[in-house]
């Protein structure tokens, strides 16, 4: 190990650095809790800075570990994930008397795991890159002890979770005794010396199963609405988007592996298999979506149709793919989590349903918050002029160009069914006498900053994609 391959670690050791501090004050100094978020913000940023600024380009220790365009833009999407959940805790920890300084140190700590999940080029990497990250969302999921359904989702999670770790891990021992490796790489040049044996596409279903799971892609979702609705609504702001990113890059390395060198017939079965997960996400997220009167319910079946809309792109396993991929989980992580963090301040009652109809008439009554939900829900649905338009276009179009003209068209009219859950919301918002006031609320500065963040971000990049479009000609589109 030298200088260089510090410095690629270098955002993070400095969110783990950040976790280990605030702990400290934690046990130093309570009085300072307030000042928790600061501090974790301030380790966001600086880690900000150390991917874009700091870390060298290419491979580090031994090649177990690189920097690209590709990996800084999801690790980008990661942190400002966890810079909108982070602003949006403030006054939901406070409001709820739950401010400790371990929830912002487990957030920084799971936003580790995930950067060098993200960068990591060897399976064992992974695995353990999983696993900091799974032992850190455990607890977070479980944070507000003080209600059942909270217990019970993370109970949920954890259960189905240390299933998933089980497939992750006994993926990785058939590739590697099929194969004789655990680098990307190399397991590729073996399947295109050798073919694919029979235990190394097992291991590389399992594989795919799970961080499926992490993407909730159907059949893999089973988790994801009951944990969304039981889990503090800050927390559920940066775990509805930020595994997904790191979980999507993974799968990507998994299936570039599986066909890259296995013959056009291989490669075909490995394009339906992503296909046909693709569908059953976006039909199914969709209509399940469509029943739901748990706007936290709501938007956890929604995000599996979204990851289904995400699988688009990897269908056909290419450096095309990518692009798409990148702005697609940018577009959602705004949508998603500055929705969620709207959610956080609307409602004062975590341990019961969060009703979409509670919201009648709030547009009015709380018109920034309105505002923002609004162009969050437009931007979910696809409609132009925002971000999520943009993405969903991409994806869409990068199918039909790999000759997937169909799934195209099935991905199109799924998005029109989620339309109408949608613009539900907007209809309840501006549109339906109000029906309760405000009761036990904590609008705060930090939880309005996290909210414009998100819906500024998500029509400025709608309107002006430009940046976007030569980044990706820079740098995952280069030859």
């Amino acid at each position: 190990m030298n200088a260089g391959d510090l410095a690629s670690l270098a955002p993070e050791l400095i969110l783990a650095g950040g976790g280990v501090l605030i702990l400290l004050a934690d046990a130093f100094l309570p009085a300072a809790r307030r000042a928790f978020t600061g501090l974790a913000l301030a380790a966001t940023a600086l880690a900000v800075w150390a991917c874009f600024a700091l870390v060298p380009a290419g491979a580090s220790f031994g090649g177990l570990v690189e920097a690209t365009p590709v990996t800084r833009a999801l690790s980008g999407v990661v942190l400002l994930a966890l810079a909108i959940s982070l602003l949006a805790s403030q006054g939901y920890l406070r409001r709820e008397k739950i401010l400790t300084g371990e929830y912002h140190a487990l957030l920084l700590w799971c936003a580790t795991g995930l950067l060098l999940m993200l960068r990591a080029t060897e399976l064992l990497t992974i695995f353990l890159a999983l696993e900091l990250l799974s032992l850190c969302l455990y607890p977070l999921a479980a944070f507000h002890r003080r209600i059942n359904i909270g217990t019970e989702a993370a109970i949920k999670y954890f259960l189905m979770g240390a299933f998933v770790s089980a497939f992750v891990l006994y993926g990785v021992a058939l590739v590697y005794g099929a194969t004789g490796s655990t680098r990307f790489a190399a397991i590729g040049e073996h399947f295109q010396a050798h073919g694919t044996p029979v235990a190394a596409t097992l291991g590389i279903l399992l594989l795919v199963a799970g961080f499926g799971f992490k993407m909730s892609v159907v059949p893999f979702h089973a988790w994801a609405p009951d944990t969304y609705q039981g889990a503090p609504s800050p927390f559920v702001a940066f775990l509805s988007v930020a595994p997904k990113a790191a979980s999507a890059m993974v799968l990507y390395r998994v299936l570039e592996a599986a066909t890259a060198a296995t013959g056009a017939l291989a490669a075909a079965r490995w394009s339906r298999a992503v296909a046909l997960l693709a569908i059953a996400s976006m039909v199914t997220g969709n209509l399940l979506a469509l029943a739901q009167r748990d706007i936290k319910r709501m938007l956890a079946y929604s995000g599996i149709a979204h990851m289904g809309y995400l699988l688009l792109a990897l269908v056909v396993v290419d450096r095309r793919s990518l692009g798409p991929v990148v702005v697609y989980l940018l577009a959602y992580a705004l949508m998603n989590a500055g929705a969620f963090a709207v959610v956080a301040m609307l409602y004062a009652r975590p341990g019961e349903q969060h009703l979409i109809s509670d919201l009648s008439g709030w547009g009015y009554r709380f018109p920034l918050l309105g505002a923002c939900l609004t162009i969050s829900m437009l931007s979910l649905a696809g409609i132009p002029p925002t971000l999520g338009f943009f993405g969903k276009y991409l994806v869409f179009l990068n199918a039909v160009a790999d000759g997937w003209t169909g799934l195209a068209v099935v991905g199109v009219l799924a998005s029109l069914v989620g339309v109408f859950y949608y613009l539900r919301v907007v209809y309840v918002l501006y549109m339906r006498p109000e029906q309760r006031q405000p009761d036990g609320l904590l609008v705060d500065g930090w939880g309005r900053l996290a909210v414009v963040l998100a819906a500024l971000g998500t029509l400025a990049l709608g309107i002006w994609p430009a940046r976007l479009l030569e980044w990706l000609l820079q740098g995952p589109l280069q030859p």
